[in-house]
């Protein structure tokens, strides 16, 4: 997919019967390799703002590299519907799946369940150590878009996922 990349730094996709080289002002990008080559120079100023100015995305303040820059602008601009997918989740942040058969899937069924799982369950099925546990609860499962209950039963510290 041609792209025109205006001497101003607009970004706009171009219809391949339209292809006109002899406008002094565009350039056409055809591949991600030529993207690198002509933006990699530019400031991140410049890429923040051709980034803010793409439809559908979540608005950034700075990139945390060139590279992460270049990578995200051409991916919006190659799939617009995956740069909006990503976008719409809680915080603009999409929402991680465990993969398949992992410990942390199978700590997440255990924490789906009505009755939850104690910490000392999820230590025998994982090998994992308190603290660790602790962590996957916080940080692992809010990504998925949920928040954790924490209870006691029997003297025990129990999680269970708020439905």
């Amino acid at each position: 997919m041609p792209l025109h990349l205006t001497t101003d730094g607009s970004i706009a996709e171009l219809a391949t019967d339209k292809v006109d080289r002899q406008n002094a002002a565009l350039t056409v990008i055809t591949s991600r390799d030529e993207w690198r080559r002509i933006a990699g120079a530019w400031p991140l100023k410049k890429l923040v703002e051709i980034w803010n100015a793409l439809s559908g995305v979540t608005r950034v303040e700075k990139f945390t590299s060139r590279q992460i820059a270049l990578q995200r602008i051409w991916r919006a601009v190659e799939s617009p519907e995956q740069a909006r997918g990503k976008a719409q989740g809680k915080g603009g942040q999409a929402k991680v799946r465990f993969r398949d058969g992992s410990k942390a899937a199978q700590v997440y069924a255990l924490l789906c369940r009505p009755e939850g799982a104690s910490v000392r369950e999820i230590q025998s099925l994982t090998g994992w150590q308190r603290h660790s546990v602790r962590g996957f609860l916080s940080a692992s499962v809010r990504k998925q878009g949920r928040s954790v209950r924490s209870f006691e039963r029997g003297g025990e510290r129990v999680y269970r996922v708020k439905s």
